[in-house]
């Protein structure tokens, strides 16, 4: 018997009208186990490209369930919103990503800035693979169809020279203007010590725009997911 669980939202690479995947223990286990659900249940699967397609449980086992993908059920635009936020201690960017990947985004990127409190000679591999799997886990508890890119961390003035001519970029800071962004946009969030004087002049040579987020004073963990509410 068919039935339909419409909590399931199921992340894959590689779904697409007509594919039979096999999803690994994590998620398996997290259907079969947790959700108690059974074969020939319907779910929802995206491939984190914007493609929503619905899927029926082929075989509810534990370890290695499969899933048959059916049709594609629609088709989302990718989000015009990115963040860039300087690298956090502790498990800050972690937290960031678990906030801000449960809304639209298109990429997050960590970067390096002058008051970073981070040693850039850590294991910076593992920490993005880390947050990947927490944009993967925020994806599905919050039913995205776009998977936010998190690439490696890169130096602030490097990223400011590869910005594309027709992106804005919006510095959050109290020194800003309360203001709307259209079109594609990518926040910057500075470090738990905010912005240097010197990257404050490069944002001024480069004629950057200055935004203000009101009056509170945010922790650096919880800007990016205001600004992303208040600017969006």
């Amino acid at each position: 018997m068919t039935r339909t669980y419409d909590e399931t939202w199921i992340y894959h690479p590689r779904a697409q009208a007509g594919s039979l995947l096999e999803l690994d223990d994590s998620e398996s286990g997290h259907l079969v186990r947790v959700l108690r659900l059974a074969a020939q249940t319907r779910c929802t699967v995206t491939d984190g490209h914007g493609q929503v397609l619905n899927a029926l449980l082929e075989e509810a086992h534990p370890r290695h369930a499969r899933l048959q993908c059916l049709d594609v059920a629609q088709v989302l635009p990718q989000p015009q919103l990115a963040l860039a936020q300087a690298v956090l201690k502790n498990r800050g960017l972690e937290e960031v990503v678990d906030l801000c990947c449960q809304t639209p985004l298109r990429s997050l990127q960590p970067l390096w800035t002058d008051h970073v409190q981070v040693a850039r000679n850590r294991d910076i591999e593992h920490q993005v693979q880390r947050l990947q799997a927490k944009a993967i886990a925020a994806l599905q508890q919050s039913k995205q169809a776009w998977l936010c890119e998190i690439p490696a961390p890169v130096g602030l003035d490097s990223w400011l020279s590869a910005r594309p001519a027709d992106e804005t970029v919006a510095v959050c800071d109290a020194s800003g203007k309360p203001t709307t962004l259209e079109g594609q946009a990518t926040l910057v969030v500075g470090p738990e010590g905010g912005f240097s004087s010197r990257e404050y002049a490069l944002f001024q040579e480069r004629g950057i725009l200055m935004v203000s987020l009101g009056a509170s004073r945010l922790r650096a963990t919880a800007a990016g997911f205001w600004a992303l509410g208040r600017l969006g």
